[in-house]
């Protein structure tokens, strides 16, 4: 008998017993009758997500300097674009960034007289959305001050009335600062070279020339005790006629011991946190670090007081 031949066949044999056993063993049971998937039926849709509440676009800053140039800031829906319109005539356009915040400066400069502002948001997916308030503005004649700006309630809504910008004298104080010897340093607007006249409580503590572009300072020699005064700007003629005149209550008070690094100011009437972030860091948004700073003093961030002592922190 041959061995090999004998032995290959039982191998053979037992290799298929094995795999016969192994494949009874993986045969997946019946289903159960009903428990088929339905290929026909469409998986459960996901419900979808709330629609995002539309926000109306809104005036917050309106500033108009000497020579017609104006910003313009504001909220909107991010990603939108912001169209301001003179009437019928576009005044400019800009986008809304991720924060919610815009911010306009038109080319060119706007010319004296009265206008309505009105302010539109185009967002992709929606109707445009009108502002709720307009801007009444009215821009002086060169020389005559400050513009005025008012935000008013459109037709049909009800709502408040606010100054944005108030109208200044020719001569003004737009600043008053303290420096580290304590002395106090003023400076402001007025006429082209003009001479001015600075008093406090009626008594002549320094005079001032106004540069080319109408911009003066004054830093005062004399200490200033703590207290309240008033301080006057008389813009003078060569023969020492008072031509325009403006005052304001000042208060003296002392700084906090512990104020961090940076300069400390004094509020003074017609200041807010925007304009104040926009002289000194470049961007009215920089409001922040002003509150931050001051936010023990500060219940409002749109409600400071003349007499207020704030420290201005360096910008980061």
């Amino acid at each position: 008998m041959n061995l090999s031949l004998l032995f290959g066949s039982v191998g053979a044999l037992a290799l298929a017993m094995i795999a016969g056993v192994f494949l009874f063993f993986q045969t997946p049971e019946p289903t159960a009758p009903g428990a088929e998937t339905d290929i026909s039926k469409p998986a459960p849709e996901t419900p979808a997500a709330a629609p995002t509440a539309l926000v109306r676009p809104s005036f917050d800053v309106v500033r108009v300097d000497k020579d017609g140039n104006v910003v313009m800031a504001g909220r909107a829906m991010p990603g939108c674009t912001i169209i301001v319109r003179d009437g019928d005539a576009e005044v400019g356009r800009t986008g809304v960034d991720r924060s919610g915040e815009w911010v306009l400066v038109p080319e060119g400069v706007l010319s004296p007289g009265a206008r309505e502002l009105t302010l539109v948001a185009e967002c992709v997916g929606s109707e445009p959305l009108t502002a709720d308030r307009a801007v009444a503005l009215m821009v002086p004649e060169p020389g005559g001050g400050n513009a005025l700006a008012v935000a008013v309630p459109n037709a049909g809504i009800r709502g408040k009335i606010e100054v944005l910008q108030r109208p200044g004298a020719p001569a003004a104080v737009d600043r008053i600062d303290f420096d580290e010897e304590g002395r106090t340093r003023l400076s402001g607007v007025a006429a082209p070279n003009a001479t001015l006249r600075v008093y406090l409580d009626n008594k002549l503590v320094g005079i001032a020339e106004a540069d080319e572009d109408g911009n003066w300072e004054l830093t005062l020699q004399r200490e200033i005790a703590l207290g309240n005064y008033t301080l006057r700007l008389d813009q003078v003629h060569a023969d020492g006629t008072v031509i325009a005149r403006s005052e304001l209550p000042f208060a003296r008070v002392e700084p906090p011991a512990d104020a961090p690094e940076g300069k400390v100011i004094i509020i003074q009437p017609g200041e807010h946190l925007w304009g104040i972030a926009r002289k000194r860091y470049g961007s009215g948004f920089q409001f922040t670090l002003i509150y931050e700073a001051n936010k023990d003093k500060i219940r409002d961030p749109d409600l400071i007081y003349p007499g207020q002592v704030f420290v201005i922190p360096s910008a980061n």
